[in-house]
């Protein structure tokens, strides 16, 4: 900083303290402005830079945050996000951080925690930088001394080793990282020709430019950042300048096409735990759905062999969708026996009305029939046509069934026999409703408000 007495600093900072935020930003990029074409003004610069930097708070707390800030895309918890967005857990981030603070770099933390730059400074890419060194360090020790390496399992997990490597990549590489993202739109609805050559350009810069660790980062956190995250394959296409993973399969390229297809099967293997109510099943659906255009916009967008590693993986994946979803189908037939208000008929004619269902048993027909309804949309993509078909059709006809014997309850009822022949109706033209059967449903309705009026 320029000399200045502390009586002027004193009288200085609390002259800049009382203007507006706007008014100060204002001078300051006037006097950076100045400096540009007067190297003398450079000192009023960093007199006025002293100022407001006196005026922040501490980063405290949120040091941690800056710190991980390359890696907070691909942050989340991996039982409820696709490992695209969940490279690292928060559990991990904060072990980590403790690492560093406890053994690996117990002088950076506090340091980080005083400083009073913001986020984006230069002076936080230097901590990552020596947060990366000191963690790859710690590996470089681990990979040669074997206590080191069982410690290290011990914290993190077997898989421990790599996702440390990921991390020493993403904060040595920060600067870079971060850069090349200011470049690209923080949500792409579609990744159109002009994007996919600008991320092109981007990677070839990372590439040529002492970077090439972070490049292939750098595509998988865009692909994050896609509402159809299976196109980043346009990318990997221009720059591997081919249509096929013959080759890039084999090459670093790989991770990219690896991060859709573990998206892929988290959506599948989320597809194992059926719905128990109308609530679930809609998320269910939405799982399903995800999967579905996860699937086949790999092989729409990118030409995925069927014998290659993709291809064997992906048609693994779809196998496991389909059985997962034919499962939860087969559950429609058992949830009818306990959540369908069913009478019958006896021998002699006469309807036998049957109890209401518990609100539990009917909550998941509910959730079932909506599901199978709505999966018909995707059951050719899914390879579960034919079920679909087969178990629907045949719920249909047992509810229609059903309501026809309630309708005649309810016209030849009385009292309280009645009213519970009514709501047993109502309930089996919503399941119809829910079905998609709202032609049966429409009919069934009419019919029963014409059988209490009779």
């Amino acid at each position: 900083m320029a000399k200045l007495s502390p009586n002027q600093r004193a009288k200085l900072e609390a002259l800049w303290r009382s203007m507006p935020a706007q008014m100060r930003a204002s001078l300051l990029a006037s006097a950076k402005a100045a400096a540009t074409a007067d190297e003398s003004a450079q000192s009023l610069v960093e007199i006025l830079e002293d100022l407001e930097e006196a005026l922040l708070e501490p980063a405290g707390d949120l040091a941690k945050a800056y710190l991980f800030a390359p890696m907070r895309s691909l942050t989340a918890d991996p039982k409820t996000s696709p490992p695209s967005r969940a490279r690292f857990n928060p559990e991990e981030i904060s072990k980590i951080w403790g690492w560093l603070g406890r053994r690996l770099a117990k002088d950076l933390i506090p340091t980080m925690r005083k400083c009073k730059k913001p986020e984006t400074d230069s002076v936080w890419h230097e901590y990552r930088l020596a947060a990366g060194i000191a963690l790859e360090d710690a590996i470089n020790s681990a990979d040669r001394v074997p206590k080191d390496m069982t410690a290290l399992i011990k914290r993190f997990g077997p898989n421990g080793r790599d996702m440390l490597t990921d991390a020493v990549t993403l904060l040595k590489h920060s600067e870079c990282v971060i850069d090349s993202l200011a470049k690209v739109p923080s949500r792409i609805i579609d990744l159109d020709e002009d994007l996919c050559y600008r991320l092109k350009k981007i990677h070839e810069d990372l590439m040529e430019g002492g970077s090439a660790p972070a490049a292939v980062w750098v595509l998988r956190i865009v692909m994050g950042r896609l509402d159809s995250p299976w196109q980043i394959f346009r990318v990997v296409e221009k720059i591997g300048r081919r249509n096929d993973d013959l080759v890039i399969s084999k090459t670093d390229l790989a991770a990219v096409g690896d991060a859709v297809l573990a998206d892929t099967g988290f959506f599948a293997a989320q597809l194992e735990h059926p719905p128990a109510n109308l609530s679930e099943a809609k998320e269910y659906y939405a799982t399903f759905d995800r999967f579905v255009a996860f699937s086949m916009g790999m092989t729409k967008e990118f030409g995925i062999r069927k014998d290659g590693r993709w291809g064997q993986s992906l048609f693994g994946v779809r196998a496991e969708a389909s059985r997962n979803v034919e499962r939860t189908f087969d559950k429609v037939p058992l949830a009818m026996d306990s959540g369908l208000p069913e009478p019958r008929r006896g021998r002699s004619g006469r309807v036998i009305p049957a109890q209401l269902p518990p609100e539990a048993s009917i909550e998941r027909l509910q959730g079932l029939l909506y599901f199978i309804a709505a999966a018909r949309e995707h059951a050719k993509d899914a390879a579960v046509a034919s079920s679909q078909k087969r178990i629907i059709e045949a719920a249909v006809t047992r509810m229609e069934d059903a309501g026809e014997l309630l309708v005649d309850l309810v016209a030849d009822s009385e009292g309280q026999n009645k009213n519970v022949a009514r709501e047993g109706l109502d309930m089996t033209v919503v399941l119809l409703d829910l079905a998609g059967r709202d032609e049966s449903a429409n009919l069934l309705r009419r019919r029963g408000v014409a059988a209490a009026a009779a």
